[in-house]
């Protein structure tokens, strides 16, 4: 096949047309070698394309949400309202609260009220303090087969991720000791105190409710 010579696209050699092949780097004939070379072009501009928008949207991405990183999951210590606390009873009634000057113990055989009894397992057991603080209603159940529970609720406020916390706990002296990672709730002495790696966080003195 005659032709003049064509120089390649890829070593820049000179070579005989007729050929239809370089001898330097045996590619292809010019014109399949550019667009050979204009695939190769355009899948590198793809790639970096798809690249930057990756990197864009990774940018614009909002950060997560921290972990739980206080008394309550994900909440530390917002202003509270001074509402009435209301304690929803094991048989859905609704007593007044009556807060009593004495900060001991629940007396023994009271049902767990409702609104703490429902995170129980089987939904029931004997309460054995149910008190509050300024800022939060305090509640501590014992189920059938002996285990006790610790439940935690801001006040005047439903309970949710951000208010409430429930977790196992155990007699200690004259109260209870509830754990929660790092953080340790102890019922002692008529107060509660929670703290954190030995840095007490608070502590408010309990009275008790009903």
């Amino acid at each position: 096949m005659a032709g003049f010579p064509w120089t390649c696209a890829q070593c820049g050699a000179v070579n005989d047309a007729a050929a239809r092949r370089c001898g330097t780097c045996a590619s292809l004939a010019p014109g399949r070698a550019r667009v050979r070379a204009l695939w190769v072009l355009l899948t590198l501009m793809l790639v970096a394309g798809v690249a930057v928008v990756g990197v864009l949207l990774f940018a614009g991405r909002s950060k997560p949400e921290p972990a739980a990183s206080g008394p309550f999951p994900q909440y530390t210590t917002p202003v509270l309202p001074t509402t009435k606390t209301v304690v929803t009873t094991a048989n859905g009634l609704t007593p007044p609260v009556t807060p009593s000057t004495s900060t001991s113990a629940t007396p023994a055989g009271k049902p767990c009220p409702g609104d703490a009894a429902r995170y129980l397992p089987g939904g029931t057991g004997t309460a054995l303090l149910v008190a509050q603080t300024g800022r939060s209603l305090v509640t501590v159940c014992r189920v059938p087969d002996g285990r006790i529970f610790y439940d935690g609720q801001a006040r005047g406020q439903a309970a949710s991720p951000d208010t409430h916390i429930f977790l196992p706990a155990e007699a200690a002296g004259d109260g209870f000791v509830a754990v929660n990672g790092d953080y340790r709730y102890t019922i002692s002495g008529g107060r509660l105190v929670v703290s954190a790696g030995g840095e007490v966080l608070s502590n408010e003195e309990l009275t008790t409710v009903g």
